[in-house]
């Protein structure tokens, strides 16, 4: 080992010490504790196998937290993907005027999350909310599953779209230019140079955001928290949320393990691709 690489270590240790303390070593005796019935106290009753997980999978409002989790993926992550798109696409070039759309795109970026949160449950509260009467609906937000679903979508693209457009745009801005110029002198169209060189040269970075973005909707729990609650009628109630009422609320250690013990493989999965696909580049 060299020298230099000696010094890095050393330097790394007190974070490494960190994460095994504080992540790790919780980890592995989350994953042992996911096999085995245990007490709210935290004292091992019993060895129950996968009988943690069987009992999971059959409980309908596990089974409803993760439907209404893949709905709001589904939702969310194309809109979002389509939305920092086009704003990198718009500011992509840095000509006079671009720093206006750019500071609006990242104004979300001053406001913490619960700040934000709790600004969108008076917007859309009651029928009388600001947003019905700028719109001139009748609608109580969120008292209905389907806009209050709405609501937590919208909400959750103010969250994310400012990392996402800061990515996106400096990937455009970093793509070769001498190709660009030279795609120009032979005549080449703006579309044709948007979707032939300037697209697939931010791929990889592309993939990157939306597989982040993917493990952040399925991870989302303190939108959720504040804004409905995971109501109206469970329609709201994400796995994550469902795993803050059952940890923290029943006090059920076997669904807290062994759920934490299902996401973490899914982050495990979502961040294995993403470093699969940044290899491949």
């Amino acid at each position: 080992m060299k020298r230099k690489d000696f010094k890095a270590y050393i330097f790394l240790l007190p974070a490494m010490a960190i994460a095994l303390l504080f992540s790790f070593i919780p980890l592995v005796k989350c994953f042992f504790l996911s096999f085995f019935t245990v007490s709210q106290s935290g004292k091992i009753i019993d060895f129950n196998g996968i009988g943690n997980y069987i009992s999971l999978f059959r409980n309908e409002a596990f089974l409803n937290s993760v439907l209404t989790t893949l709905k709001f993926v589904v939702l969310f992550l194309p809109v979002n993907t389509f939305l920092t798109l086009l704003a990198a696409a718009l500011t992509r070039k840095e000509r006079r005027g671009v720093a206006i759309p750019e500071f609006i795109f990242l104004t979300p970026l001053a406001f913490s999350l619960s700040a934000l949160a709790l600004v969108f449950k008076e917007i859309f509260r009651g029928k009388v909310s600001i947003i019905n009467r700028i719109t001139g609906l009748s609608l109580t937000w969120l008292e209905e599953p389907g806009p209050a679903m709405a609501v937590l979508v919208i909400l959750s693209l103010f969250l994310d779209f400012a990392i996402d457009f800061i990515l996106l745009l400096a990937a455009f801005r970093s793509t070769d230019k001498s190709i660009i110029e030279a795609a120009e002198i032979d005549g080449a169209s703006g579309a044709t140079i948007f979707f032939r060189i300037e697209i697939p040269s931010i791929c990889s970075v592309l993939a990157v955001t939306v597989f982040t973005a993917l493990k952040d909707a399925t991870l989302i729990s303190a939108p959720v928290m504040v804004l409905t609650e995971g109501g109206p009628f469970r329609s709201t109630e994400t796995v994550m949320y469902y795993y803050y009422l059952e940890a923290f609320k029943s006090g059920n250690r076997a669904a807290e393990t062994t759920i934490a013990v299902i996401m973490v493989l899914f982050s495990i999965l979502v961040m294995g691709l993403v470093s699969k696909r940044r290899r491949n580049v």
